[in-house]
């Protein structure tokens, strides 16, 4: 009996734990991240927009500015699974929300 429920356990454990990774594979947000990689000038770096899931697009709001500016650029791009996608230059950026495109 003790073996069974030791058994039972593990299962649901487990199982635990796979629901845990699927749901991290469905959020779009958790999907995607920015990279700041390579001159643009002095002061800034070309900003990139990455996909990590493996099969679907997600379209990302972002934001973004250049060094030594006030002003602050906004908008949605659609980057493809497992894809990168060029924003532009920038010094410093966020992700303001993320969504999966709809199949």
């Amino acid at each position: 009996m003790k073996m069974q429920i030791k058994k039972w356990s593990q299962v649901a454990a487990a199982l635990m734990l796979l629901t845990a990774i699927a749901h991290a594979e469905d959020d779009p947000v958790k999907s995607v991240e920015l990279r700041l990689e390579g001159e643009c000038d002095p002061i800034n770096r070309r900003l990139w927009l990455v996909n990590n899931h493996a099969t679907k697009t997600v379209i990302a709001t972002l934001r973004w500015s250049l060094a030594n500016s006030k002003r602050v650029a906004s908008d949605q791009f659609q980057v493809g699974a497992a894809a990168r996608l060029e924003i532009g230059c920038a010094a410093k950026a966020d992700i303001v929300s993320a969504v999966f495109a709809p199949e």
